[in-house]
C-alpha cells in the first residue's frame, strides 16, 4: 500500500474526563485531523468513549486491528501513550512488536514518538508511568467510594428499586411513590406467609413491571436486560433479593463488590461480613420488625398443601426430643384439620424419633388460649408498660445521642480532611519540597489516624443506632397492646410476630388421664 492512511485513534475513560477538555474527544479529533491534513495523510478517526486504558477489549481499538490486518491503514496516531493503553506491558506489545511487524507507522504526538526515526528508549519508561496513573487514580477512587460510604452517602448508578436519587444531591435516596408500595406489598405478602415464588406470580398477575423492565421505562436504561415480550414476569430471586435488602430499613450499603485489579474490571462479591452499612440515611420503607418478621416467614421451606386447613404453624412447631419441626398432615376423615408429626419419626422410623402427635384443632385453642391469658396480664400493667417506655425517652438519653452526633460529625470531616493532606503531601514528596524520610514518617502517621477513626466512626454508629432502636414512643407501646388485646383469631403473620417456637411433647397417660406439654417460646417477654 503506497498511500498514506492514518488511523486516528481517540480514547477517553470517566476518569480522563475529570481532567477537562484537554482531553476530551473533540479536542483530540481537532488535534489528529490537523497532524494529518498538514502532512498529507487521508484519515479515519477509530473512537473510544468511556473506555477504560487498562483493558484493550475497546470496540474502536478492535475495528483499528481489523483494519490493519486488512492492510487498509499502514499510520496510527494518538494524542500521546496514554491514549493507546495504560498497561505498560501489552502498550509495549502493541508499539515494539506488532505495528513493526504489520508496517504500521506510530505517532504519538505529544510524547514526541515516530516510529519512522526508529527505536525510542523512553517509551517503556513512559508506559510504565501511565500504568502506574491507572493504578494509582483506582487505588484513590476506591478509597474515595469507602469515604462516601462511611458518610452513608449512596454511590450505585441507579437508586434501589422503590427509591429515586435526590435532584438536589445524588448521594441521598428519596422516596419513590410509584414502586415505594410495590415493595411495601412484598413485604405485607412475605409475613402473610406467601412464598417468593408466589409473591413473584402475584405481582406478575398484577402487570407490575419487573425492576430492570421499570429502569427502562422510566430512564431508558437496561433495555436489553429484561425480557421484551414478558416486562411484567417476576422472579422469586428478585422477590429473595428485595426481602434480604437492609436498604429498605433506611440504611446505606457499601463495598459489597469490589474489582480483581485495575486491570481486570469483572465484579466479584465482598463477603458480607465486609460490607460498610451506614444506619438511617435515608427514609426506611419498611420497620425493621416488619423486615425480620420477613426472614423468619420466608425461611420455612413449605409444602404443597392439599388440605383446605391452612398451615398457619409452619415452621414454628418443634419436636421436644430431637429439635425436628413437625410436618402438617391432612385430616382423612371430614371435619378433621389435620394433625402434626415430627419430620424425623415420618422420614424415617420410630428408630430415630417419635410421633409427638398433636391435632391441628387442639394446638390451635392451646395457642390462642394461652395468649389471650397474657393479654389480660397486659392489660393489667398497661400504664407500667407506658411508664418504662418514657423512662428509655429521658432527656439524658437525647442529650447523649447529640453529643455522639457532634463527635461522629467531627470524625467524618476530619477522616475526609486526612485524605486531603495525604494527597498534598505526597505531591510535595513527588516534587521533591520534603524528603523521603518526612514523607514516609508523616504518611504513616496520617495512616494510622485514619485506621483510628475509621475505629471510632464504626463504635459511633453502632452506639447512635442502639440508642435509636431502645427510644420506644408512646404511640409504639398504644399500638402493640391495642393489636394484642383485639387479636380473636389466630393468623401466620400473627404467630411469627408473637412466637419464637412451640416445643410439642409426647402425650403421656397419668392416671389413667391422657396429658401433652407444650412448651410456647415468645419472641418477647409478656
Amino acid at each position: 500500500m503506497n498511500k498514506q492512511t492514518a488511523a486516528l485513534y481517540c480514547r477517553i475513560s470517566r476518569d480522563d474526563a475529570n481532567y477537562g477538555d484537554s482531553s476530551s474527544i473533540e479536542t483530540q479529533k481537532s488535534m489528529l485531523s490537523n497532524y494529518a491534513e498538514t502532512n498529507g495523510f487521508e484519515y479515519e478517526f477509530y473512537i473510544d468513549d468511556g473506555y477504560s486504558g487498562t483493558s484493550f477489549d475497546r470496540p474502536g481499538f478492535n475495528q483499528m486491528i481489523s483494519d490493519i490486518q486488512d492492510k487498509k491503514i499502514n499510520i496510527v496516531i494518538t494524542k500521546d501513550l496514554s491514549r493507546l493503553g495504560r498497561d505498560y506491558l501489552k502498550t509495549g506489545y502493541y508499539i515494539e512488536l506488532y505495528f513493526d511487524e504489520n508496517d504500521v507507522r506510530y505517532i504519538a504526538l505529544n510524547d514526541g514518538v515516530d516510529s519512522i526515526n526508529g527505536e525510542n528508549e523512553f517509551i517503556p519508561f513512559k508506559n510504565i508511568i501511565n500504568e502506574w496513573h491507572s493504578r494509582d487514580l483506582s487505588r484513590k477512587v476506591k478509597s474515595a467510594y469507602r469515604t462516601k460510604t462511611l458518610k452513608g452517602e449512596y454511590t450505585a448508578a441507579f437508586a434501589p428499586y422503590g427509591y429515586l436519587k435526590d435532584p438536589d444531591n445524588k448521594h441521598h435516596l428519596i422516596v419513590d411513590e410509584e414502586t415505594a408500595t410495590v415493595v411495601k406489598l412484598i413485604f405485607q405478602m412475605a409475613i402473610e406467609g406467601l412464598s417468593p415464588f408466589k409473591i413473584a406470580k402475584k405481582l406478575s398477575g398484577n402487570k407490575i413491571l419487573t425492576p430492570r423492565a421499570y429502569l427502562a421505562h422510566r430512564f431508558g436504561k437496561y433495555k436489553n436486560c429484561f425480557s421484551i415480550k414478558y416486562p411484567e414476569d417476576w422472579s422469586n430471586s428478585t422477590i429473595m433479593s428485595f426481602l434480604q435488602n437492609r436498604e429498605y430499613l433506611g440504611h446505606t450499603l457499601g463495598n459489597k463488590s469490589t474489582t480483581k485489579s485495575f486491570k481486570n474490571r469483572k465484579q466479584i462479591a465482598v463477603p458480607e461480613t465486609e460490607w460498610i452499612e451506614t444506619k438511617h440515611t435515608h427514609p426506611a420503607l419498611i420497620d425493621e420488625h416488619t423486615f425480620y418478621l420477613a426472614q423468619k416467614v420466608v425461611s420455612v421451606k413449605k409444602r404443597k398443601n392439599t388440605s383446605t386447613t391452612v398451615n398457619i404453624f409452619a415452621g414454628l412447631l418443634k419436636c421436644s426430643d430431637c429439635g425436628s419441626s413437625l410436618g402438617f398432615v391432612k385430616g382423612k376423615s371430614e371435619g378433621h384439620n389435620g394433625a402434626y408429626n415430627c419430620n424425623l419419626y415420618r422420614k424415617k422410623s420410630s428408630k430415630y424419633c417419635t410421633a409427638h402427635y398433636i391435632t391441628y384443632k387442639t394446638i390451635y385453642q392451646i395457642v390462642l388460649d394461652d395468649i389471650r391469658r397474657h393479654v389480660q396480664n397486659i392489660k393489667q400493667y398497661q400504664d407500667e408498660l407506658r411508664n418504662f417506655a418514657v423512662s428509655l425517652s429521658t432527656e439524658k438519653t437525647k442529650e447523649k445521642l447529640i453529643t455522639q452526633y457532634n463527635e461522629l460529625e467531627k470524625s467524618q470531616q476530619r477522616y475526609n480532611d486526612l485524605n486531603i493532606i495525604m494527597k498534598k503531601t505526597f505531591e510535595h514528596n513527588a516534587l521533591g519540597n520534603i524528603s523521603d524520610e518526612k514523607f514516609l514518617s508523616l504518611w504513616t502517621s496520617y495512616e494510622a489516624e485514619q485506621k483510628q477513626l475509621s475505629v471510632r466512626i464504626e463504635e459511633l454508629n453502632s452506639e447512635i443506632d442502639q440508642k435509636k432502636d431502645n427510644i420506644v414512643t408512646l404511640n409504639e407501646i398504644d399500638k402493640i397492646i391495642e393489636k394484642l388485646i383485639n387479636i380473636k383469631t389466630l393468623t401466620a403473620p400473627i404467630l411469627n410476630e408473637l412466637i419464637q417456637k412451640i416445643v410439642i411433647s409426647n402425650s403421656e397417660t397419668i392416671d389413667e388421664k391422657k396429658t401433652q406439654k407444650i412448651d410456647i417460646y415468645y419472641n418477647f417477654s409478656i
